[in-house]
Protein backbone atom coordinates (compact mmCIF):
# COMPACT_ATOMS: atom_id res chain seq x y z
CA UNK A 1 0.00 0.00 0.00
CA UNK A 2 1.19 3.42 -0.60
CA UNK A 3 2.59 5.57 1.88
CA UNK A 4 0.42 8.84 0.33
CA UNK A 5 -2.61 7.02 0.33
CA UNK A 6 -5.43 9.68 0.29
CA UNK A 7 -2.87 12.40 1.22
CA UNK A 8 -3.52 15.94 -0.99
CA UNK A 9 -0.79 17.62 -2.40
CA UNK A 10 -0.78 21.08 -3.84
CA UNK A 11 1.66 21.79 -6.69
CA UNK A 12 2.42 25.41 -8.44
CA UNK A 13 3.63 25.27 -11.57
CA UNK A 14 2.53 21.44 -12.39
CA UNK A 15 1.31 22.08 -15.94
CA UNK A 16 4.43 21.22 -17.32
CA UNK A 17 8.13 20.11 -16.87
CA UNK A 18 9.45 19.38 -12.94
CA UNK A 19 5.98 19.94 -11.82
CA UNK A 20 4.28 18.06 -13.91
CA UNK A 21 6.99 14.98 -12.58
CA UNK A 22 5.82 15.51 -9.23
CA UNK A 23 2.29 16.21 -9.54
CA UNK A 24 2.55 12.43 -11.65
CA UNK A 25 4.67 10.53 -9.08
CA UNK A 26 2.71 11.99 -6.09
CA UNK A 27 -0.46 10.58 -7.58
CA UNK A 28 1.33 7.12 -8.80
CA UNK A 29 1.82 6.72 -4.99
CA UNK A 30 -1.54 7.56 -4.00
CA UNK A 31 -1.88 11.52 -3.48
CA UNK A 32 -4.70 13.45 -5.13
CA UNK A 33 -3.37 16.43 -6.96
CA UNK A 34 -4.69 20.03 -7.13
CA UNK A 35 -2.61 22.17 -10.06
CA UNK A 36 -2.34 25.93 -9.73
CA UNK A 37 -0.79 27.78 -12.88
CA UNK A 38 -1.23 30.34 -14.87
CA UNK A 39 -0.90 28.05 -17.71
CA UNK A 40 -4.70 26.54 -17.90
CA UNK A 41 -4.20 24.33 -20.87
CA UNK A 42 -0.83 22.84 -19.26
CA UNK A 43 -2.54 22.36 -16.08
CA UNK A 44 -5.58 20.58 -17.61
CA UNK A 45 -3.35 17.73 -19.37
CA UNK A 46 -1.76 17.18 -15.88
CA UNK A 47 -5.15 16.29 -14.19
CA UNK A 48 -6.26 14.03 -16.99
CA UNK A 49 -2.78 12.05 -16.80
CA UNK A 50 -3.52 12.43 -12.47
CA UNK A 51 -7.28 11.13 -13.28
CA UNK A 52 -5.76 8.30 -15.72
CA UNK A 53 -3.74 7.24 -13.08
CA UNK A 54 -6.62 6.80 -10.82
CA UNK A 55 -6.23 9.79 -8.43
CA UNK A 56 -8.44 12.56 -7.83
CA UNK A 57 -7.04 16.08 -9.65
CA UNK A 58 -8.58 19.43 -9.98
CA UNK A 59 -6.61 22.65 -11.61
CA UNK A 60 -7.01 26.40 -10.49
CA UNK A 61 -5.81 29.03 -12.51
CA UNK A 62 -2.96 31.25 -10.26
CA UNK A 63 -0.16 33.07 -10.33
CA UNK A 64 1.95 33.03 -7.45
CA UNK A 65 2.65 36.65 -7.86
CA UNK A 66 -0.95 37.28 -6.08
CA UNK A 67 -1.13 36.39 -2.81
CA UNK A 68 -4.88 36.74 -3.24
CA UNK A 69 -4.80 34.00 -6.43
CA UNK A 70 -2.79 31.82 -4.60
CA UNK A 71 -4.54 31.89 -0.75
CA UNK A 72 -7.75 31.47 -3.22
CA UNK A 73 -6.15 28.94 -4.71
CA UNK A 74 -5.21 26.99 -1.46
CA UNK A 75 -8.03 28.02 0.18
CA UNK A 76 -10.08 25.98 -3.26
CA UNK A 77 -7.67 22.86 -2.59
CA UNK A 78 -8.85 22.53 0.69
CA UNK A 79 -12.74 22.92 0.09
CA UNK A 80 -12.50 20.36 -2.60
CA UNK A 81 -10.39 17.23 -1.33
CA UNK A 82 -10.57 18.79 2.65
CA UNK A 83 -7.37 18.72 3.46
CA UNK A 84 -3.97 19.57 2.56
CA UNK A 85 -0.97 17.55 3.15
CA UNK A 86 1.85 18.32 1.26
CA UNK A 87 2.74 22.05 -0.64
CA UNK A 88 5.63 22.04 -3.49
CA UNK A 89 6.41 25.85 -4.99
CA UNK A 90 7.70 24.85 -8.14
CA UNK A 91 6.46 27.72 -10.37
CA UNK A 92 9.52 29.56 -11.88
CA UNK A 93 11.02 31.63 -14.77
CA UNK A 94 14.04 32.74 -16.07
CA UNK A 95 15.62 35.78 -17.64
CA UNK A 96 19.21 36.08 -18.46
CA UNK A 97 20.69 38.98 -19.38
CA UNK A 98 23.62 41.24 -18.42
CA UNK A 99 23.80 43.99 -16.00
CA UNK A 100 24.45 46.18 -17.97
CA UNK A 101 20.99 45.53 -20.18
CA UNK A 102 18.57 43.47 -18.31
CA UNK A 103 15.35 45.53 -17.52
CA UNK A 104 13.71 46.42 -14.74
CA UNK A 105 10.74 44.65 -15.24
CA UNK A 106 12.76 41.00 -16.13
CA UNK A 107 14.37 41.69 -12.90
CA UNK A 108 11.49 42.15 -11.03
CA UNK A 109 9.69 39.80 -13.08
CA UNK A 110 11.68 37.39 -11.57
CA UNK A 111 11.81 37.98 -8.23
CA UNK A 112 8.14 38.35 -8.29
CA UNK A 113 7.64 34.52 -9.31
CA UNK A 114 10.75 33.13 -7.93
CA UNK A 115 11.01 34.46 -4.21
CA UNK A 116 7.72 36.51 -3.51
CA UNK A 117 5.33 33.46 -5.36
CA UNK A 118 7.77 31.20 -3.48
CA UNK A 119 6.72 33.09 0.04
CA UNK A 120 3.39 33.30 -0.83
CA UNK A 121 2.60 29.80 -1.90
CA UNK A 122 4.57 28.57 1.45
CA UNK A 123 2.11 31.40 3.29
CA UNK A 124 -0.58 30.44 1.62
CA UNK A 125 -0.51 26.44 2.04
CA UNK A 126 1.05 26.83 5.65
CA UNK A 127 -1.55 28.37 6.94
CA UNK A 128 -4.20 26.25 5.28
CA UNK A 129 -2.11 22.95 6.96
CA UNK A 130 -2.10 24.87 10.55
CA UNK A 131 -5.74 25.18 10.41
CA UNK A 132 -6.56 21.75 9.62
CA UNK A 133 -4.06 20.87 12.67
CA UNK A 134 -2.34 17.64 11.15
CA UNK A 135 0.64 18.92 9.89
CA UNK A 136 2.12 18.76 6.84
CA UNK A 137 5.24 18.87 4.49
CA UNK A 138 6.76 21.47 2.15
CA UNK A 139 9.21 21.29 -0.61
CA UNK A 140 10.43 24.45 -2.02
CA UNK A 141 12.25 24.17 -5.44
CA UNK A 142 15.38 25.88 -5.24
CA UNK A 143 18.05 25.20 -7.99
CA UNK A 144 21.88 25.15 -8.86
CA UNK A 145 22.03 28.30 -9.62
CA UNK A 146 22.06 29.01 -5.99
CA UNK A 147 25.67 27.68 -5.90
CA UNK A 148 26.97 28.48 -9.30
CA UNK A 149 26.30 31.55 -11.55
CA UNK A 150 27.26 33.11 -14.31
CA UNK A 151 27.43 36.59 -16.37
CA UNK A 152 23.74 36.20 -17.71
CA UNK A 153 22.13 34.08 -15.01
CA UNK A 154 23.09 36.49 -12.02
CA UNK A 155 19.78 37.43 -11.52
CA UNK A 156 17.75 34.20 -11.26
CA UNK A 157 20.36 32.49 -9.28
CA UNK A 158 19.72 35.70 -6.72
CA UNK A 159 16.08 34.29 -6.07
CA UNK A 160 16.89 30.96 -6.10
CA UNK A 161 19.58 31.91 -2.93
CA UNK A 162 16.88 33.36 -1.70
CA UNK A 163 14.61 30.50 -1.61
CA UNK A 164 17.19 28.56 0.25
CA UNK A 165 17.59 30.68 2.62
CA UNK A 166 14.06 31.45 3.59
CA UNK A 167 13.35 27.44 4.13
CA UNK A 168 15.56 27.26 6.62
CA UNK A 169 14.02 30.27 8.75
CA UNK A 170 10.52 28.54 7.59
CA UNK A 171 11.82 25.34 9.08
CA UNK A 172 12.31 26.70 12.39
CA UNK A 173 9.04 28.82 12.33
CA UNK A 174 6.71 26.10 11.24
CA UNK A 175 8.14 22.98 13.06
CA UNK A 176 5.87 23.66 16.11
CA UNK A 177 2.81 23.18 13.78
CA UNK A 178 4.21 19.63 12.74
CA UNK A 179 5.20 20.80 9.16
CA UNK A 180 8.55 20.55 7.74
CA UNK A 181 10.55 22.84 4.79
CA UNK A 182 12.73 21.64 2.70
CA UNK A 183 14.78 22.81 -1.02
CA UNK A 184 15.79 20.87 -3.58
CA UNK A 185 18.41 22.78 -6.10
CA UNK A 186 18.03 20.86 -9.50
CA UNK A 187 20.49 20.81 -12.31
CA UNK A 188 20.19 21.29 -16.02
CA UNK A 189 17.08 19.17 -16.22
CA UNK A 190 15.47 18.79 -19.42
CA UNK A 191 12.53 21.00 -19.23
CA UNK A 192 10.64 24.01 -21.36
CA UNK A 193 12.49 26.55 -19.02
CA UNK A 194 16.35 25.11 -19.14
CA UNK A 195 16.16 24.07 -22.79
CA UNK A 196 18.78 26.40 -23.71
CA UNK A 197 21.31 24.97 -21.49
CA UNK A 198 20.14 21.27 -21.81
CA UNK A 199 19.86 21.68 -25.40
CA UNK A 200 18.54 19.04 -27.97
CA UNK A 201 18.43 15.40 -27.92
CA UNK A 202 22.12 14.41 -29.96
CA UNK A 203 22.88 17.96 -30.35
CA UNK A 204 26.22 19.89 -29.46
CA UNK A 205 24.65 21.36 -26.18
CA UNK A 206 23.55 18.17 -25.24
CA UNK A 207 26.58 16.36 -25.70
CA UNK A 208 28.74 18.86 -24.09
CA UNK A 209 26.95 18.79 -21.10
CA UNK A 210 26.34 15.22 -21.02
CA UNK A 211 30.62 15.02 -21.09
CA UNK A 212 30.88 17.68 -18.43
CA UNK A 213 28.04 15.41 -16.27
CA UNK A 214 29.72 12.49 -14.05
CA UNK A 215 26.72 10.56 -14.02
CA UNK A 216 26.44 10.91 -17.81
CA UNK A 217 23.17 12.31 -19.11
CA UNK A 218 20.34 15.40 -18.44
CA UNK A 219 18.50 14.92 -15.33
CA UNK A 220 14.54 14.48 -15.87
CA UNK A 221 11.59 15.72 -13.96
CA UNK A 222 11.24 12.22 -12.50
CA UNK A 223 14.66 12.31 -10.51
CA UNK A 224 13.28 15.44 -8.68
CA UNK A 225 10.16 14.15 -8.24
CA UNK A 226 12.04 11.22 -6.68
CA UNK A 227 13.38 13.15 -4.15
CA UNK A 228 10.13 15.00 -3.42
CA UNK A 229 8.68 11.81 -3.04
CA UNK A 230 11.05 11.30 -0.24
CA UNK A 231 10.68 14.72 1.43
CA UNK A 232 7.08 14.24 1.90
CA UNK A 233 6.85 10.61 3.07
CA UNK A 234 7.54 8.76 5.54
CA UNK A 235 11.22 8.95 5.34
CA UNK A 236 12.12 12.29 5.43
CA UNK A 237 9.91 12.86 8.60
CA UNK A 238 12.94 14.23 10.27
CA UNK A 239 14.48 16.37 7.74
CA UNK A 240 13.69 19.81 7.27
CA UNK A 241 15.67 23.19 6.29
CA UNK A 242 18.32 21.34 4.30
CA UNK A 243 18.38 22.38 0.47
CA UNK A 244 19.52 18.99 -1.33
CA UNK A 245 21.59 19.34 -4.89
CA UNK A 246 20.10 16.58 -7.36
CA UNK A 247 22.08 17.43 -10.28
CA UNK A 248 24.41 14.27 -11.20
CA UNK A 249 27.46 15.63 -9.81
CA UNK A 250 27.45 18.80 -12.54
CA UNK A 251 28.05 21.51 -9.39
CA UNK A 252 32.29 20.19 -9.43
CA UNK A 253 32.47 19.11 -13.05
CA UNK A 254 31.55 21.92 -15.43
CA UNK A 255 33.52 24.86 -16.31
CA UNK A 256 30.86 27.33 -16.96
CA UNK A 257 27.25 28.04 -17.11
CA UNK A 258 27.41 29.62 -20.84
CA UNK A 259 26.50 27.00 -24.02
CA UNK A 260 29.34 25.16 -26.18
CA UNK A 261 30.02 28.13 -28.74
CA UNK A 262 30.37 25.44 -31.93
CA UNK A 263 26.43 24.89 -31.26
CA UNK A 264 25.09 28.60 -32.22
CA UNK A 265 22.82 27.03 -35.01
CA UNK A 266 21.94 25.01 -32.44
CA UNK A 267 21.00 27.40 -29.66
CA UNK A 268 19.50 29.80 -32.13
CA UNK A 269 16.96 27.14 -32.54
CA UNK A 270 16.22 26.82 -29.01
CA UNK A 271 15.52 30.68 -28.17
CA UNK A 272 13.43 31.03 -31.04
CA UNK A 273 11.29 28.14 -29.20
CA UNK A 274 12.03 29.57 -25.67
CA UNK A 275 11.04 33.42 -27.13
CA UNK A 276 7.63 31.68 -28.21
CA UNK A 277 6.92 30.82 -24.67
CA UNK A 278 8.14 34.09 -23.03
CA UNK A 279 5.46 35.97 -25.07
CA UNK A 280 2.99 33.63 -24.45
CA UNK A 281 3.69 33.34 -20.42
CA UNK A 282 4.20 37.26 -20.13
CA UNK A 283 0.44 37.76 -20.42
CA UNK A 284 -0.39 35.11 -18.06
CA UNK A 285 1.95 36.45 -15.54
CA UNK A 286 1.25 40.04 -15.61
CA UNK A 287 -2.47 39.45 -14.83
CA UNK A 288 -2.00 40.03 -10.86
CA UNK A 289 -6.11 40.87 -9.80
Amino acid sequence: MSSLLNKVAFVTGGGSGIGRGIALRLAREGADICVPDVDEAGARETVDLVTQLGRRAMTVKANVASQVQIQQAAKACVAQFGRLDFAVANAGIGRGGSVLEMSLKDWQDQVDVNLTGVFLTVQAAAREMVALGHGGRIVCISSLAALNTSSTMWAYSATKVGVRMMVRGWAQDLGQYGITVNAIGPGVIETPLAAGLAGEPGGNIRGSLESRTPVGRVGRPDDIAGLVNFLVGPDGSFMSGSYLVMDGGLRDARGGWEPDAKAAEELARIQARSLERHVRMQAWLDDRD
